[in-house]
């Protein structure tokens, strides 16, 4: 069984630092010249600087790690006693074809409106808000590539990163089988699964957003460059904290991840994963996570698989957070009710995709007659896709408002 925690790893002051490359290439530094030791609770290194243009620091060992995490082969030193085992082979294997599979056809599809429709008319800012996100950077990053800075929330932990130990190599199957079991949902229907997070991401192996934030981001080719544990103080600022161990400890109603990356473009991106409840009776009593949105400026709303929290009154806060800083927000029928839009002070301009249905059985009360008739009256280019509850690629439906200035 594999143990959460703090992993000392010795390792050679050529690594502590980033490198100025990007790309994953064997490490040549000898055990016997390791001097520095570094606690893998933040993988990251305080003497890195902003770099400049494409010099960015890229951090290899969190690069090794997250590599394991996501069933990478790659040339590191670092954790060649998993690489070698029979359990990361055969989990690396599968799940190569499993992620060819869903790259070839999903995400090429999601590339695709992205190039063809939203890039027409979203126009792009720094930050991307996504709250009711779990995990998912991955249609967050596809559908936005552009934006600097990504901002999640969700109910669901952040999480500690794996203690890999040479001891208990024969154990990593049931670490690499529960990474598959909650993956499940987001590969088949495009959403994750609330209640089936609160389980899957809960548990000793897999106990947070973290290994699937990693997981996503390697696999869509982007470079790490460190992981920080993170939460808000009363003002809204960002307060690092020591280790994910101590976040987990801390009396905060705002536990966070500020993660580093370069993306496949060579720029440096940070997103930002924060776990709280964002309800008014959340909110009331956050006034620190409150000013840290208000901060985000303008920003562009992505909305997918949120439940339909945002049509019920008691989510007023956020939804007014979002119809006030939002350049655009693009959603399915799960975010914010179209009845507020309608009735906000800003005047909206909307796109539609795909075919407005009655919702799912489990959220049948949300049907919107309003957006029904907006749909059959201004009509609604095709998805080619599946995406949020109704998932079939004819129920499916993408709706892009556009803030009037």
């Amino acid at each position: 069984m594999l143990k959460q925690g703090s992993l000392l790893i010795v390792i050679s002051a050529l690594l502590l630092g980033c490198s100025s490359s990007s790309s994953e290439k064997k490490s040549d530094v000898k055990k016997d010249t390791a001097k520095i030791i570094i606690d893998q609770t933040t993988m990251a290194d305080d003497s890195m600087t902003e770099p400049e243009m494409s010099d960015f620091p890229v951090n290899d060992s969190l690069n090794a790690l997250a590599n394991i995490m996501a069933g990478i082969e790659d040339q590191y030193t670092f954790y060649q006693f998993i690489q070698s085992s029979s359990d990361f082979k055969i989990f690396s294997k599968n799940f190569d074809k499993r992620w060819m599979n869903y790259d070839s056809t999903r995400l090429m599809n999601l590339r695709r409106f992205k190039e063809n429709e939203i890039s027409k008319i979203v126009k792009p800012q720094t930050t991307l808000f996504y709250p009711f996100s779990g995990p998912d950077i991955l249609h967050a990053q596809t559908f936005f590539p552009e934006a600097d800075k990504y901002v999640m929330i969700g109910l669901e932990p952040v999480g500690s990163l794996p203690d890999f130990k040479k001891e208990e190599v024969d154990s990593l199957d049931t670490y690499f089988n529960k990474v598959n079991t909650s993956l499940n949902a987001i590969l088949k229907f495009s959403f994750f699964r609330t209640e089936s997070m609160s389980k899957d991401l809960r548990n000793k192996e897999v106990d947070g957003t973290l290994h699937l934030l990693f997981l996503f981001l390697k696999r869509t080719g982007n470079q790490l460059c460190s992981a920080k544990p993170i939460s808000i103080d009363s003002i809204g600022n960002i307060q690092y904290i020591k280790s994910f161990s101590d976040l987990k400890k801390l009396k905060t109603n705002t536990r966070g991840v500020e993660i580093k990356f370069v993306n496949i473009n060579k720029q440096l991106n940070t997103l930002y994963y924060f776990s709280l409840n964002a309800a008014d009776g959340g909110l009331k009593y956050n006034k620190g996570f409150t000013a840290y949105l208000k901060n985000m400026g303008t920003v562009n709303t992505y909305l997918k698989g949120a439940s339909y929290l945002m049509h019920k009154d008691y989510f007023s806060i956020i939804r007014k957070v979002i119809l006030s800083q939002s350049q655009h927000v693009i959603q399915d029928d799960s975010g914010i009710a179209f009845h507020y839009f309608l009735e906000d002070a800003n005047k909206w301009k909307y796109s539609f995709f795909g075919q407005y249905l009655k919702p799912i059985p489990m959220f049948a009360q949300f049907y919107q007659k309003d957006l029904d008739s907006l749909y059959k009256q201004q009509g609604a280019k095709p998805i080619g896709f599946g995406i949020g509850y109704n998932f079939k690629d004819k129920n499916s439906n993408f709706m892009i408002a556009t803030k009037q200035n």
